[in-house]
C-alpha cells in the first residue's frame, strides 16, 4: 500500500540557516527505504531555495510541499495527507538523527508479532551535549499507552515518536485559522486512548531547542490561546478519563481557566456537556489563582 517503510517528516518555518544539518543526517542513515517529506509552513527565507537543491542532488526521495503560515499542527495534517510511508515520523527541522535512528525504528517494529493495539515506537531524545532529554522509560512497561508514560510511570522530557500512517490519519489535528499553535497532546493522548506503543530505551532524535522554536516561546499571546484550546479538546474528548487519569482530569478544568484568563479568551460556550461547564464554574477560582501566578512571571 505504501511506497516507503517510513515518512521522516520535517515541518518548517523559517530555517533555511539550519536545514542542511538535517539533511545530512539523513543521507547518513543506515537504512534507506523513506522519503524525506517537508512542509513549509510559509517560509519567507531561502528554504525553498535551498531544498530544490537538494532535489537536484538526487540522493534522497524529497517530497517538499509549500502552504500558507498556519502553525505545526496544520503542517502535520498536511504532511498526513500526503505521506507514502507505512510509519510516519515527525523529525523537526532543528533536530539530529543518529545514523541508525531508523534502522532500530524497524528491527524493534518488526520483531513484534501482534501488531493489532500498537500505533508506532517511542524512544530517546538525547541533548546536543549527548545528555538524555527528561528520563528513560520503564523496562518493565515496553508496551503502554503513550499517556501512561507520563502520568502513571512518571516519565518526563520529550520523546521520539513514530506512528503507523493508517493510525495518524484517523485522528486529524482540529484547526482554526487564528490559531497557529496547538499541543501535539491533543492528539498523541486521545490516540493513547486506542492504542498502545512499543517503548526503547534508545536515541533517536538529537534535540536543540533554538531561540525561535516553539518551546522557547510557549508564552507568546498565540500560543497562551493555543494551550487553552488543547484544554478545551482535551476536556470535550475525554482524553483523560476520570478513572485513569483523576489528577490531569482536574487539571484540564483549571488549565482551561488560566490559559483563557492569560490569552484574554473565552471558550466556556464551546464546552460541550453540561457536567464538564459544571466542573469548570467549581474549579474557576483554582484556574484564576494559576492565571495571578503565571501573570506575575510573565511580568518579570
Amino acid at each position: 500500500m505504501y511506497k516507503y517503510r517510513f515518512t521522516i517528516f520535517t515541518p518548517t518555518y523559517n530555517r533555511g540557516y539550519i536545514l542542511t544539518n538535517l539533511y545530512n543526517d539523513l543521507k547518513n542513515q543506515t537504512f534507506k527505504d523513506f522519503e524525506w517529506l517537508i512542509v513549509d509552513d510559509g517560509s519567507t527565507d531561502n528554504s525553498e531555495e535551498l531544498i530544490n537543491k537538494f532535489k537536484s542532488e538526487n540522493i534522497l526521495n524529497i517530497n517538499y510541499i509549500k502552504k500558507e503560515n498556519g502553525g505545526k499542527h496544520t503542517a502535520i495534517n498536511t504532511g498526513v495527507k500526503n505521506a507514502s510511508g507505512e510509519l510516519f515520523f515527525i523529525v523537526d527541522s532543528d533536530d539530529g538523527l543518529v545514523n541508525d535512528s531508523l534502522q532500530v525504528i524497524i528491527d524493534e517494529w518488526d520483531s513484534i508479532e501482534d501488531k493489532s493495539n500498537l500505533s508506532g515506537v517511542v524512544g530517546l531524545c538525547e541533548h546536543t551535549n549527548g545528555e538524555i532529554v527528561g528520563t528513560k522509560m520503564p523496562e518493565e512497561h515496553k508496551i503502554c499507552h503513550f499517556a501512561d508514560l507520563y502520568f502513571k510511570y512518571n516519565v518526563k522530557g520529550d520523546k521520539s515518536l513514530v506512528l503507523l500512517t493508517d493510525v495518524i490519519k484517523k485522528y486529524p489535528f482540529p484547526e482554526r485559522k487564528e490559531v497557529k499553535f496547538l499541543p501535539e497532546s491533543v492528539v498523541w493522548h486521545e490516540i493513547s486512548k486506542d492504542y498502545t506503543v512499543k517503548c526503547i530505551n534508545k536515541t533517536m532524535i538529537i534535540r536543540d531547542y533554538l531561540d525561535d522554536g516553539l518551546t522557547q516561546n510557549i508564552m507568546s499571546k498565540n500560543s497562551l490561546k493555543g494551550r487553552a484550546l488543547e484544554f478545551l479538546y482535551l476536556i470535550n474528548q475525554n482524553t483523560y478519563q476520570i478513572s485513569k487519569y483523576p489528577y490531569m482530569w482536574l487539571k484540564n478544568y483549571i488549565n482551561l481557566a488560566r490559559y483563557s484568563l492569560l490569552s484574554e479568551s473565552s471558550y466556556f460556550k464551546e464546552i460541550n456537556k453540561l457536567f464538564d461547564k459544571c466542573m469548570y464554574i467549581m474549579l474557576f477560582p483554582l484556574g484564576y489563582l494559576k492565571f495571578a501566578k503565571s501573570k506575575k512571571l510573565i511580568a518579570k
